[in-house]
């Protein structure tokens, strides 16, 4: 049996974690057991008893730029350097309802080995069972909703002022969650519609991670319908309350799209899931490139 070294320790070669590594790259898993494979037969052929980490890593991508992988050689390469990162990364998805905020943000932390990960609503739901209904409503209300309950005789529906009430209030407890990640040094994941640029001050915290903030949109109407009735599969939520309130979520985008035009946030249009992905992880291994070769 091959035994792989890695600083000190001694490992077993397994072909289950290495494949577990390689799926970082989008590979399909059919090509990436043959990968897998062909390693395993180039370390027998060697007669190797034992093999240094770095050395698979080098046969592995090898194989990949052997394949035409060379995009996902680079991203194999460099996510296996993650782990050594000087300071830790801040990763945050943002854009309005039904976009594929959460969708994206699973891949890409999955891809990147990421593993705390939360979105902003669940944030906001365990604030809501904190700050009572009475005390502060608008917390209490959906994002595209919110308007109603700053209504009365005195003042029309607000949309966009009532959202950005709930996003100040819910960024009390994104910076929290993201606080606690910079002082303990692990990468994590935030997803939501109160990830706002411009809204959420990370200043003081910027220096000591690496930050990355996205805003997904959906310019077609009916293609950001589609969106919301595709995500309501395997759950409960209800299409129909969503797509009844479009034209407020909508606005909405219109004005986080805004924010990060203003605010110099990319903005990616999701009309394409590994489009989408692949234009992240590009600007995210392009940075982080740089940092490790240092």
């Amino acid at each position: 049996m091959t035994e792989v070294i890695k600083g000190k320790k001694r490992y077993p070669f397994s072909k289950g974690i290495l494949a577990k590594s390689i799926t970082r790259t989008g590979i399909p898993m059919s090509e990436i057991y043959e990968i897998v494979e062909e390693v395993q037969r180039k370390l027998t052929g060697q007669s190797r008893q034992e093999v240094e980490s770095g050395s698979i890593k080098c046969l592995v991508s090898e194989c990949l730029l052997t394949r035409g992988y060379e995009t996902e050689e680079r991203y194999y390469r460099i996510t296996r350097e993650i782990k050594y990162l000087r300071k830790p990364m801040v990763i945050m998805i943002g854009g309005s309802t039904g976009v594929g905020k959460s969708t994206i943000a699973a891949d890409i932390a999955h891809r990147l080995g990421i593993t705390r990960s939360i979105g902003s609503d669940g944030i906001r739901e365990i604030m809501r069972y904190m700050v009572p209904y009475d005390f502060m409503p608008i917390l209490h209300e959906s994002s595209f909703t919110a308007g109603k309950r700053m209504e009365n005789p005195f003042v029309k529906e607000n949309l966009i002022f009532a959202f950005t009430q709930q996003v100040n209030s819910v960024a009390e407890g994104v910076l929290a969650f993201i606080k606690r990640g910079v002082t303990e040094g692990i990468h994590t994941m935030i997803n939501g519609i109160h990830l706002v640029p411009g809204l959420i001050d990370l200043t003081k915290e910027k220096k000591d991670m690496f930050c990355f903030h996205y805003i997904l949109h959906i310019s077609d109407v009916q293609n950001h319908i589609q969106q919301i009735y595709f995500r309501s599969e395997g759950s409960r939520r209800d299409p129909e309350r969503y797509v009844d309130q479009i034209k407020n979520i909508t606005e909405i985008q219109k004005f986080i799209k805004d924010m990060a035009l203003e605010n110099g946030v990319m903005i990616i249009e999701n009309d394409n899931i590994d489009k989408t992905i692949a234009t992240i992880m590009d600007d995210i291994i392009c940075t982080l490139e740089q940092e490790v070769s240092q």
